[in-house]
């Protein structure tokens, strides 16, 4: 909305109203499987309310029986006969005052039933939204995680179904049992003394002002405050996931000022809503003592007696808490509709890439591999990182994507594990469209280790099983023998079951990768994904991985993005690669003597001229180290 000037202006609690009932229409719905619970609560609310409301019924009987006084006057008697009934046995005495606990008791425990079970339902249904929507982010396709920002994920999943979860207890609770407590205490006050009860309700108007003036500053106090959050979370994640980089630049100070900076916006914005919302009360609770002065004047006039005066002035006050919690209620419903929305927006949000109604499972695989006619561009970008790509890929052959950075090796590797879809042309794996299949059973297909190595903060042996879960305790030990992991691991301080750290962070980068093999090796899949899974390891242990992975990749499919000689000699095919387009294809020997794009790249990655002889077998590794 905006106002003449142009300006965005605050909506006004029916527009609130408005605006939130779709989303909590939607946000209710999480609540059917906890209904009765969540019915009861209301219901208890409701007896809260009706219990509240009579209030000062209890404490006129109480009163009046208490404060009787001396003889009552004849006349006063005409006019007031309720100074009749003053007075009372002991016993009578002692049960009267046994009455307003034994009230008391009644409101508290219908209070506690009425908070314990909408906090019951409320904190169910955040764990399922929060168990949905981590299910509906993990299971997003890579697109999505290129425009999002962890932290701003992270920060929908723990405050924003914070927020929410006031709309289920706050609003839902407060905006049914509060309005109660109100109606049954005017009722009760207007059959009392109409006449104190409206001369007491002429101030109620004046409290609107302050709620409407304080409000709109706690709103604007509100959304600064979930924006400076969104920050502090994302400042947070990025530190702890870049620690070592932050480390290495010596910018610690850096990012504990940054922090220091978003943790600073966020504490005075929240004192800004506090003091926007806790100001209501200082001025509602003035204008009720000017209600108190009024009504003792009131007294004075109308000469009430004093049972009914305290009665009438506590029914006032039970009035005060209903108005004060209701006033807040404004600045509440913004805040969990615009997490409500926030959240409901990417529940909403469906994958790039799904499967097909009809999708077929690939339960195994030959590892034929073709790619036709293959051209993908990310989103956000103005060039194709594959262009016109076609390329066979024969079962049981180790292929080599060689070129320079941005060459399209690394896009090859996700499209053929459909991390993304080609935007035109097709990929086959053993002559069926990767489309037609469930992603979930390709990827079972296809092993992976990457140049950036990822651990999960537990222990080697859960790290190694990741691979398979259901592999046993002996399959894992060969698969780390097998990666020649097994002597570090017997070394570590327990074994198998030693924690690692964030990402492996206690263990060398060499040993990270012997493990992420290891994984790939107890996966077993037929097609075998490599991306320089060899960059990080020392001469004499590459040339252990090597054999290691011969083994493995026995009678299987290899892809490997290769910058080490190595790798590339120990390849059936070669695939020289430039700007997303296929330059040259075959064995090193044949690329060496065209001495085309494949010639350049060599002589220049490896500092050789033309005149130099090409290294054996056995002198591999001299030439790399």
């Amino acid at each position: 909305m905006k106002d003449q000037a142009g300006k965005k202006s605050k909506p006004s609690f029916f527009e609130t109203v408005r605006l939130g009932w779709r989303p909590y229409r939607r946000l209710y719905g999480y609540v059917k499987p906890y209904k009765w619970r969540f019915i009861f609560g209301l219901a208890l609310g409701f007896l809260f309310g009706v219990v509240s409301g009579l209030l000062p019924l209890v404490l006129q009987k109480v009163t009046t029986t208490i404060f009787h006084g001396a003889a009552p006057n004849p006349a006063d008697v005409a006019r007031h006969s309720e100074l009749l009934n003053t007075g009372g046995s002991v016993k009578s005495i002692v049960w009267m005052c046994l009455l307003i606990p034994a009230v008391m008791t009644v409101r508290s425990l219908v209070a506690f039933g009425n908070t314990y079970y909408m906090n019951w339902v409320s904190n169910r249904v955040v764990s399922d939204i929060r168990n949905e929507l981590f299910a509906k982010i993990v299971n997003q396709s890579m697109g999505f995680f290129n425009k999002m920002r962890a932290g701003v994920l992270m920060s929908r999943i723990t405050n924003d179904t914070i927020a929410m979860q006031a709309a289920l207890t706050a609003v839902s609770s407060d905006a049914f049992k509060q309005p109660v407590s109100i109606i049954f205490a005017l009722t009760v006050l207007l059959y009392m003394d109409w006449k104190f009860t409206v001369a007491t309700l002429v101030l109620f108007p004046c409290c609107i002002l302050p709620i409407q003036m304080f409000g709109k500053r706690a709103r604007k106090a509100v959304q600064r405050q979930y924006e400076d959050m969104g920050q502090m979370v994302v400042t947070m994640q990025e530190t702890f996931a870049g620690i070592r980089v932050i480390k290495s630049f010596a910018r610690e100070d850096h990012q504990i000022k940054s922090f220091a900076r978003s943790t600073m916006l966020q504490f005075r914005n929240a004192m800004r809503m506090i003091k926007a919302m806790e100001a209501t009360g200082p001025l509602i609770e003035t204008l009720a003592a000017i209600g108190v002065g009024m009504a003792l004047l009131y007294v004075y006039i109308a000469n009430l007696s004093a049972g009914r005066f305290l009665a009438l002035i506590g029914g006032i006050f039970i009035l005060y808490d209903p108005v004060k919690t209701l006033s807040k209620i404004h600045v509440v419903m913004q805040r969990s509709i615009a997490a409500t929305v926030g959240v409901f927006g990417i529940l909403d949000t469906e994958p790039e890439i799904q499967d097909a109604p009809d999708a077929q499972t690939l339960a195994s695989s030959r590892g034929q591999l073709d790619l036709e006619n293959v051209t993908f561009r990310y989103s956000g970008t103005n060039s194709d990182a594959v262009k016109d790509l076609s390329l066979q890929i024969d079962p049981g052959k180790t292929y080599a994507l060689v070129g320079p950075s941005g060459a399209g090796k690394s896009t090859i590797l996700s499209l053929i594990l459909r991390l993304y879809d080609p935007t035109s042309g097709v990929i086959r794996i053993d002559g069926r469209d990767l489309r037609t299949l469930t992603q979930r059973s390709l990827r079972e297909q296809i092993g992976l280790v990457t140049q950036d190595t990822f651990l999960f903060h537990d222990t080697i042996y859960n790290n190694i099983l990741f691979g398979r879960p259901g592999a046993t305790r002996e399959e894992v030990y060969v698969a780390a023998q097998t990666a020649y992991a097994h002597q570090f691991i017997i070394k570590q301080p327990h074994g198998y079951d030693t924690v690692i750290g964030d990402k492996g962070m206690l263990l060398s980068g060499g040993q990270q990768q012997r493990l992420a093999i290891a994984r790939a090796i107890l996966k077993n899949a037929p097609i075998l994904l490599l991306d320089e899974a060899t960059s990080a390891l020392d001469s004499e242990s590459e040339k252990q991985i090597q054999l290691a992975l011969q083994t493995l990749a026995a009678g299987k499919t290899v892809i490997a993005i290769a910058h080490r000689l190595s790798t590339i000699l120990s390849a059936d095919q070669i695939v020289a690669m430039d700007h997303g387009w296929i330059k040259e294809i075959g064995t090193h020997e044949e690329l060496l003597d065209k001495s085309g794009y494949y010639r350049r790249l060599y002589d220049l990655q490896f500092n050789r001229g033309p005149e130099h002889k090409d290294p054996q077998p056995e002198e591999l590794f001299e030439v790399v180290s």
